[in-house]
């Protein structure tokens, strides 16, 4: 057998990344229902995409217009929102990567090709979970009154990088949850 990628999950026990993608997924959910109460009451005709369009607002105006939709009980849902959301960050953020290795050792005996995606998500995960500390960051220096036109853009790029991230992890592990299903492993491959 070839030499499992490296990822930094490698001399993790079973017992650890079964526990872990457990709680990790569950504190996920969690949270994501959290987020999305406090998103709803920031949704509305005048931003009806809620906090990801204020995330990927772009310009200092469109964030300002916001802003102003919501007034200031919007902007402490919109800071309640961002608060939690560095929770979630930890919590989305080992979930993917764990399942993207999780999912990558378990195409090693059936696509090999396959695998090895599965540990460079691994990696890339915790760059999404570093992006959008950056992007939060930029909200809150928005949200407390900055005009600097940095801050919007910084929260745009910085979004947008981490939803492509989130986005290639989430049809990787649908893909490699359908194949395990699909192909059996390989003769002398764990399963």
């Amino acid at each position: 057998m070839k030499k499992q990628p490296y990822s930094p999950y490698n001399r993790a026990s079973a017992r650890f990344i079964n526990n872990t993608l457990l709680w990790s997924g569950a504190f996920t959910l969690l949270l994501m229902i959290v987020l999305r109460i406090i998103d709803y009451s920031l949704t509305n005709d005048g931003t009806p995409n809620g906090i990801i369009g204020f995330e990927l607002a772009k310009t200092m105006h469109n964030a300002q217009s916001m802003m102003g939709v919501w007034g200031n009980d919007g902007k402490i849902m919109a800071a309640l929102s961002i608060g939690v959301d560095f929770l979630y960050i930890v919590s989305y953020s080992v979930f993917l990567s764990l399942s993207a290795f999780a999912i990558g050792k378990k195409l090693q005996g059936r696509i090999r090709l396959l695998s090895k995606p599965g540990y460079w998500l691994s990696w890339l995960m915790f760059f999404a979970g570093l992006f959008d500390v950056v992007e939060n960051y930029s909200l809150i220096k928005i949200l407390t009154g900055s005009h600097n036109q940095l801050w919007a853009t910084t929260s745009y790029y910085f979004a947008s990088t981490k939803f492509v991230i989130v986005l290639i992890t989430l049809v990787y592990l649908i893909t490699g949850l359908i194949l395990m299903w699909v192909i059996k492993p390989a003769k002398n491959q764990p399963a």
